[in-house]
């Protein structure tokens, strides 16, 4: 008798704990998966978004190895992204979630570019941080790399275009912030990077002027004064300036002058060089007129003589 209570009591405690017999995957209210699904379906197209994500949410969270899944974990994402005031951040974790959750389904390219869709709509104007950006790009790049074929692809190539341009946008206002505020060696740090990162997407116009106007007025900077007298104090063998000789401090301030000037002296050409490109390729713009101005005030003509023979 007690071992037929106590595997009668046993029974009763593993059916309460969902550890008996396998019951059809339904809710705690009978629900189906497909029936959530149709729920969720027609709320989404109602635009009842909340009462949408009710549905897929309890499809999630019951029946997560239903056929239904992958489109509840998909749709979850959608009503996130096409709600009236869409929350971008929520709809890029619910896609990133299906992605994580089916590397290898068939709506992939989907979850992916919709993802990127979401940085992509987050994106601040050019003077912001672009860490949107830079993440829209990795997103769409990611889907043509992974998906070629995809009917999302074109428009992925389109977006990749805006990106970098908003990108190459941002980089120039910052350099153009950097001379307006007399930091040269940031600003053309900067420009020159720019004129290699983004060669087909920057304005070369703005991005000549600015760079010699950076090296118009350059001058060392403080990191290459530290440098040259670590050099001197190698070249010297002493540890410290403390340790020089007053003759060797006398010769480290006239090498110091001399390097100075000569370092001058390139970045004034270098500046040249660069209103000369922008009068070359550029001869109808505001920027080439400028840039014709500043070369008369620095001694030689808007054009080079050979062109006008």
């Amino acid at each position: 008798m007690k071992r037929t209570l106590t595997a009668f009591a046993l029974t009763a405690i593993l059916a309460g704990l969902g550890l008996g017999c396998r019951k059809p995957k339904t809710v705690d209210t009978g629900v189906t998966a497909a029936e959530l699904m149709a729920t969720a379906d027609k709320q989404m197209k109602l635009g009842k978004f909340n009462d949408a994500r009710t549905a897929l949410r309890q499809l999630e969270q019951y029946l997560p190895g239903s056929a239904e899944f992958p489109k509840a974990k998909l749709m979850l994402g959608d009503s996130f992204f096409f709600q009236g005031s869409p929350s971008f951040p929520e709809a890029e974790v619910e896609y990133s979630s299906f992605l994580n959750y089916f590397p290898r389904h068939e709506a992939r390219d989907y979850a992916m570019y919709h993802r990127a869709l979401c940085h992509f709509s987050s994106i601040e104007s050019a003077e912001r941080d672009q860490a949107e950006t830079r993440k829209a790009l990795d997103g769409f790049q990611q889907l043509l790399a992974e998906s070629p074929g995809s009917p999302y692809a074109a428009e992925a190539k389109a977006k990749i275009l805006q990106c970098w341009r908003r990108l190459a946008e941002h980089e120039l206002i910052v350099s153009i912030f950097y001379v307006n505020v007399y930091y040269y060696p940031g600003a053309e740090r900067r420009l020159k990077n720019l004129l290699d990162t983004y060669p087909d997407y920057v304005d070369r116009e703005r991005a000549y002027y600015y760079l010699g106007e950076a090296m118009r007025q350059r001058l060392l900077s403080g990191e290459e004064i530290v440098q040259f007298g670590k050099d001197f104090l190698a070249k010297t063998k002493k540890g410290e300036f403390k340790d020089l000789s007053k003759e060797e401090i006398a010769q480290y301030n006239k090498e110091l002058q001399a390097y100075g000037a000569d370092r001058v002296k390139d970045f004034r050409a270098e500046a040249k060089n660069y209103y000369q490109k922008l009068v070359e390729s550029y001869p109808g713009s505001e920027w080439a007129r400028r840039a014709a101005d500043r070369l008369i005030t620095m001694g030689t003509s808007g054009v080079k003589e050979e062109l006008d023979s």
